[in-house]
């Protein structure tokens, strides 16, 4: 089981990616904005579903702040603007992937276990 800390300004897409998450059998952890996410970042999660837009601080902005406190925690961007660009941007930063909204939740899952996956292959290393 993961702790996925979900970031986004929308209560009803904080609730679809709780509820997903723990059907997947993870741990979903909300927030819904920049500062309530850095304060959440002391539970440890394993993985961040974070908006691109948010209330008080710009996401790509906020993805820097968590590498900086954590480098390990894998990062998965979520925008509703299709803009390859900001998808882009957001790797170079050290996201691990994007998604658009509407996220496609197989992709989502999919990316999820790649990412889980991966991270207990390099703990074992």
């Amino acid at each position: 089981m993961a702790r996925i800390l979900i970031v986004d300004d929308d209560e009803g897409v904080q609730t679809l990616l709780r509820s997903f998450a723990e059907k997947q059998g993870h741990e979903g952890v909300c927030a819904g904005t920049g500062a309530e996410a850095l304060e959440k970042l002391n539970r440890k999660p394993d993985l961040v579903l974070l908006d691109i837009m948010l209330p008080d601080i710009f996401g790509l902005d906020l993805l820097g702040r968590i590498k900086e406190t954590d480098p390990s925690v894998g990062v998965i961007m979520v925008t509703g603007v299709a803009d390859h660009a900001l998808g882009v941007e957001s790797l170079k930063r050290g996201a691990f992937d994007f998604v658009t909204k509407p996220v496609d939740l197989k992709h989502l899952e999919n990316l999820i276990d790649f990412h889980l996956l991966r991270t207990a292959s390099d703990a074992e290393t």
